[in-house]
């Protein structure tokens, strides 16, 4: 792994301590990372969910992007999800060897302001995406 993957993942660790996770390293030099027993909550119906992303070898100076929950992702109050940013129908991690593909649902939350990108580590756009989920 390259060395700023590295360390967002020690962060990572850090912050999401006693919860199960899973890092593979892809061939270029980025990880994988699953993140189980995440919790969620209001508005979901759901108390937690996992989160699956990707950390590319440009790591920190990339946007993680996009993210990965629970395929049966449902809101409390019935409505249906907001789409976009939150999309069906997708299988996560894609054609990694040594992790399950499993259903999935997409949060699409890209920042767009590149400038941004080398000041929010992956464990700020994690945390600021699982709080937009929770204001939804």
């Amino acid at each position: 792994m390259k060395a700023g993957v590295e360390k967002a993942v020690g962060e990572l660790r850090k912050a999401f301590a006693g919860h199960p996770m899973q890092v593979v390293e892809s061939p270029c030099g980025g990880a994988y990372v699953l993140i189980e027993d995440v919790p969620l909550g209001g508005p979901f119906a759901q108390a937690m969910t996992w989160v699956g992303f990707f950390l590319t070898n440009a790591c920190p100076e990339a946007d993680t992007y996009p993210f990965y929950v629970r395929p049966d992702l449902s809101r409390t109050d019935g409505a249906a999800l907001k789409a976009p940013p939150l999309h069906g129908g997708h299988r996560w991690p894609p054609g990694v060897p040594t992790m399950a593909e499993r259903p999935a649902v997409m949060v699409s939350r890209r920042q767009n302001n590149q400038a941004c990108w080398g000041r929010e580590s992956p464990l700020a756009k994690l945390q600021a995406v699982l709080k937009w989920m929770k204001n939804q």
